[in-house]
């Protein structure tokens, strides 16, 4: 099972859970209690379907993630970045959340 690293850029807090292979990070977090979302993004979000761009991330390393996903494109994405409602894992990773305002 990966193993995710999850580092809040608004506390600096650090937290770690594991996940099956394949899984969706944003519901496995989500599952966990962690919240990937900023300030009114966690009751204003588009709830998983790709929509919000509001759960963004940043990945290390991107190996152990799929790649961008049509819906990551259309919001032009960064390549170290992904939204996690779209990240499927498939290694042990370490993300930032709380990205968008």
């Amino acid at each position: 099972m990966p193993k995710i690293t999850v580092e809040d850029t608004e506390t600096g807090e650090v937290q770690t859970f594991k996940i099956g292979y394949g899984g969706n990070l944003r519901q496995a977090a989500l599952h966990k209690g962690i919240n990937l979302y900023k300030g009114m993004n966690e009751q204003l979000n588009c709830h998983g379907l790709g929509s919000c761009g509001t759960c963004l991330i940043e990945v290390t390393p991107l190996e152990n993630v799929n790649g961008h996903s049509i819906i990551e494109k259309l919001h032009k994405i960064s390549d170290n970045k992904k939204l996690g409602c779209r990240t499927k894992v498939y290694g042990d990773i370490t993300i930032k959340a709380k990205l968008v305002d």
